[in-house]
């Protein structure tokens, strides 16, 4: 019998987060749920503590998959893996650094069956090294203000806090590109609104977005990241016009191109990937020059004008206030 929930985790350097992450996933107030954990050749002892704490819990172990990969392929090949192996009537990703709240999965399916929608978002708890907000999803009526709503930063693009219906989730359309390992929830998240009809939203954060893994991906700007980046707006920039969508927004599309651009240059404090991608997008850039808050003007500045010590001294003055 197909089970209600697929929840869908990535394993990989997590030693030190997959058994407060496990705990909240077989915690949960919820019973028809199906885990599967992908193994991406974790080097260090990530699975055989999950399968200790799977012990844990004799009412999930078979309910409990574990799929090891016979070399490391990245995010986006081991979430694939899951959703091919996943048989849940609804799908949701869940990072193995992350934790949920424990009754996330029932509230969100129980919202799903109530509204017979094909999609379900929950705020977001953002958690610091000493602090912890909150990042709200402001959701709005239609497809197109749903694309605006992610430009504009309004709703969370991360896919960790979205229940989707497998029927849209298995697309081949919304599938990540193997190598993609940056920006994947994005390449994904703007696919799936588009492909759901209705989206509802528990009023509620659900989910706890860890931020001190120093071996998450995003901790680290390196030139595959702006590479993801490029390769990322390229196949969005396909995707909004087979939609009919781009010209219409070409204004806001590139200016979001500019600010990702601005704040991976903020994020990095590398002269030579300064250096090297500093001209990436240069002739939309100059468009929306004006529109730009002071710090990120400077940014781009001193790196254009290879003034690479003061942009090092701008990324430091930014990142001190945030």
């Amino acid at each position: 019998m197909m089970p209600a929930v697929s929840i869908l985790v990535p394993v990989y350097k997590v030693s030190n987060f997959i058994e407060r992450c496990a705990h909240s996933l077989f915690q949960q107030t919820f019973d028809d749920i199906e885990y599967i954990f992908i193994n991406d050749c974790t080097p260090d002892d990530s699975i055989e503590k999950l399968q200790k704490l799977i012990e844990q819990y004799p009412n999930r172990k078979d309910r409990i998959k574990i799929i090891h990969h016979e070399k490391n392929r990245g995010l986006a090949a081991a979430r694939n893996t899951a959703i091919d192996n996943s048989t849940g009537q609804y799908l949701t990703v869940v990072d193995s650094d992350d934790y949920i709240e424990l009754d996330m999965i029932e509230l969100m399916y129980r919202k799903a069956e109530a509204e017979q929608a094909d999609m379900v978002v929950c705020d977001i708890f953002v958690e610091h090294q000493n602090k912890t907000t909150i990042l709200p999803s402001l959701l709005s009526n239609t497809k197109e203000e749903h694309f605006l709503d992610l430009l504009e930063r309004r709703i969370s693009k991360n896919l960790c806090s979205k229940l989707v219906r497998r029927e849209i989730y298995a697309l081949s359309e919304n599938r990540v590109p193997e190598g993609l390992n940056f920006y994947e929830d994005q390449h994904v998240v703007y696919r799936l609104f588009f492909c759901a009809d209705k989206i509802v939203k528990v009023h509620k954060a659900l989910y706890h977005y860890v931020q001190y893994n120093p071996y998450s991906l995003t901790q680290k700007i390196t030139s595959h990241l702006f590479d993801n980046y490029i390769q990322f707006w390229q196949l969005l920039d396909v995707f909004l016009k087979e939609k009919n969508i781009y010209d219409k927004y070409i204004d806001r599309i590139e200016y979001t191109k500019v600010l990702n651009k601005i704040d991976l240059l903020i994020q990095t404090d590398s002269y030579g990937l300064r250096k090297q991608y500093a001209w990436l997008f240069r002739d939309i850039e100059m468009k929306y020059f004006h529109k730009l808050y002071f710090g990120k003007k400077m940014m781009l500045f001193f790196t254009h004008n290879r003034m690479y010590i003061l942009a090092h001294l701008t990324h430091k003055l930014i990142w001190l206030k945030k």
